[in-house]
């Protein structure tokens, strides 16, 4: 039956930004609401990783952390403590207690686990109290109170319940991490058959060199003992990686914050200010260009386009003037024509033909002479119209034409000119705003020297870390053959031990465990695959990218097809669809282990789309578990999101950096609410 575990509230006191107690609920006031989303608010610094950290610090301690020494746990404690800024006499002490109930088995309790530490010369004190259903747990010893919460929560799973976005990526992606195959084994309930099978190899092994040889026990004798060295080995390189990543981490963390600090400073305005620089002079000269353009335009036909109805008048008189004095050269030339066609009709010579008469030839003429005053005597009725320019027909036209491009051209141009003006003006301005920012080189140059210091260091660690991971995987090929070799000679003791019933009857109980392990794991990962499948193509946009799975049942190794069952490998997803890939395994390893367990998840927006974002708003936040915990700026959950998120809401915390007091106040709601 799978286990269910639910957070009730969290109170911490005098840690981190946060000055005095504070208690936070973390479920519904009513006990049958079904809301399962708990959303904690706040910009960068005001405490929300505080609270994140809070809740793992106080199940587990410094284990939280893996490999760590007591000192370095001891000083990360002792800056824990809130420190006052406005206050003479600081706090030497503060603690975090997280209540939540937990359903195994059919029945129901409540635990608070509380972790104090007080600081006490230059010694940390540090205690944990667990009370179960309001009584101290006195059934089990306190020696084993931590292991106790191990037991109800593994540190393994928390790692997957209890994430940010970019950390679970990492993991996820990371088919080799043992820490991940741990966590799924028994997220799925294989370990407990593996550490069957671990215990009576042990057994096995034991009696064997009861029934062996001299000289087989003096091979086993010594195998046993470089497998044993080999085993210490392995421990010792794998403290040191922990360690390594913690130091990683912790400059990871170093870095960031340096950065946030330099970007406050204007480092961001520093680095671009060639680019910033080039963009200005680049302005200038297009302003320039600009105001000359409209100089042109002012000292030509732009006046003329200012006073249009003026021009519009000038237009009208010279149009006149034209067509006046076209009709007047026009009537000229008819009256011209009128009198030679007159003077030729009365010439001797006209219609000079023989045989016809004079008397008829008088007639004609006079009929001709008649019909040519009729003709031009259809004079051409005009008003007198007063000549003021007095322009050529040549010159009318081209003023016409100047007068038609300042009324109808020039106000366009203009108007593109002036709205191109305006928005260089405004680029400019803000340019010269961001250049105004740029810190002093003599300033900003100190502090890129501190990252640099920085980021050397982290590379040297990473390098060290590379080299370990070589050193380990050499190790654990020495373990696995040396664990072959012992098993050889088991087998030949075996074997020369066939009639000893009680042998075989472990090795029949050890065949069978494999096969059952086997079967299990296959059963399980079928399911996983299927679940995986279903979910991932509901949250991922492309719906056909990752057509289907592949898990090893023995090495939980993943393998992503395409539906043309092309190999995807996941260094080519990128960051956004890592995490929806790592959260889409989460889901599926939830809802196929049956294990109700609390989600809490960091940052989980920063690094996706929009699409994707609004696929895990409207169904990984609301749906992936019966509670979830979002830690979020107002830029990630902004109030869009938060309006979809709020009908699944059950509390909504706002963490606000106060100025004046230099601690969080933690508000009810959201940052609009």
């Amino acid at each position: 039956m799978g286990r269910k575990m639910i957070f009730n509230k969290l109170a911490v006191t005098n840690l981190g930004n946060f000055s005095g107690t504070h208690v936070l609920r973390l479920r519904a006031s009513d006990p049958q609401s079904s809301k399962p989303i708990v959303l904690f608010g706040g910009l960068n610094g005001a405490g929300k990783t505080t609270i994140f950290d809070a809740i793992k610090l106080s199940l587990y301690g410094s284990e939280m952390f893996g490999a760590i020494s007591t000192a370095k746990y001891h000083e990360y404690l002792k800056q824990k403590i809130h420190c006052s800024k406005v206050t003479v006499v600081q706090p030497n002490n503060a603690s975090i207690a997280v209540e939540f109930e937990y359903a195994h088995l059919g029945a129901v309790h409540t635990y608070l686990v509380e972790r104090m530490w007080e600081v006490a010369g230059k010694k940390v004190h540090e205690t944990l109290t667990i009370e179960k259903n309001g009584n101290p747990l006195d059934d089990i010893e306190r020696d084993g109170w931590q292991d106790f919460i191990k037991e109800i929560i593994p540190l393994g799973l928390s790692q997957l319940f209890f994430f940010d976005g970019e950390k679970i990526q990492k993991m996820m992606s990371d088919d080799s991490s043992e820490e991940l195959k741990r966590s799924i084994l028994s997220l799925l309930g294989l370990d407990l058959v593996e550490r069957l099978q671990a215990d009576l190899k042990i057994y096995r092994s034991k009696f064997l060199k009861e029934l062996s040889t001299e000289n087989f026990t003096r091979d086993i004798t010594a195998l046993e003992a470089q497998l044993e060295e080999t085993e210490t080995q392995i421990n010792i390189v794998m403290d040191d990686k922990a360690s390594l990543e913690n130091s990683i981490q912790h400059l990871n963390s170093r870095i960031t914050d340096y950065r946030n600090k330099m970007a406050a400073q204007g480092e961001g305005y520093y680095r671009n200010r060639v680019s910033l620089e080039e963009k200005q002079g680049s302005l200038e000269s297009d302003i320039d260009s600009l105001k000359d353009k409209l100089r042109e335009l002012a000292a030509g036909l732009l006046p003329l386009a200012i006073v249009s109805t003026y021009a519009m008048k000038l237009k009208k008189q010279i149009e006149n003037e034209s067509k006046y004095k076209a009709n007047t050269l026009l009537s000229e030339n008819l009256k011209k024509k009128h009198d030679e066609m007159l003077s030729i009709i009365s010439s001797s010579g006209f219609l000079k033909i023989d045989g016809l008469d004079s008397r008829t030839l008088r007639k004609i003429k006079s009929q001709l002479k008649t019909e040519i005053e009729i003709l031009f005597s259809v004079e051409t009725k005009q008003e007198k119209q007063s000549e003021i320019f007095g322009f050529s027909q040549k010159q009318a036209l081209e003023i016409l034409g100047l007068i038609e491009r300042a009324v109808n051209v020039i106000p366009s141009e203009m108007a593109v000119l002036t709205d191109m003006y305006e928005v260089k003006f405004r680029e400019l301005r803000d340019t010269i705003a961001q250049l105004a920012k740029v810190p002093d080189e003599e300033f900003i140059k100190p502090m890129y020297e501190t990252l640099d210091g920085l980021n050397i260091e982290l590379g040297g660690i990473t390098e060290k870390q590379a080299t370990l991971d070589v050193q380990l995987a050499e190790l654990t090929s020495t373990r696995s053959e040396l664990v072959r070799k012992i098993e050889q000679i088991n087998h030949k003791i075996a074997a020369s031990n066939e009639q000893d019933e009680k042998l075989q009857s472990v090795l029949k109980v050890e065949k069978v465990l494999a096969k059952y392990h086997l079967h299990l794991a296959k059963q399980k990962i079928n399911s996983l695959q299927e679940e995986f499948t279903k979910i991932f193509k509901v949250v991922h946009r492309k719906d056909d990218m990752i057509a289907r799975v592949e898990i090893d049942p023995e090495t939980f190794s993943v393998t992503l097809y395409d539906r043309r069952e092309r190999l995807i490998n996941k260094s080519s997803l990128s960051s956004g669809e890592l995490e929806i890939y790592a959260m889409s395994m989460l889901w599926a390893l939830a809802k196929t282990s049956g294990q109700k367990l609390p989600f809490i998840v960091d940052t989980p927006l920063a690094r996706l789309d929009s699409k994707h974002r609004d696929n895990l708003i409207e169904l990984f936040f609301p749906k992936a578990s019966h509670q979830m915990m979002i830690f979020s700026t107002n830029t990630e959950v902004d109030q869009q999101y938060f309006n979809r998120l709020r009908p699944h809401v059950a509390n909504a915390y706002n963490l606000e950096y106060c100025e004046e007091s230099k601690s969080t106040v933690v508000k009810e709601g959201y940052f609009w609410n």
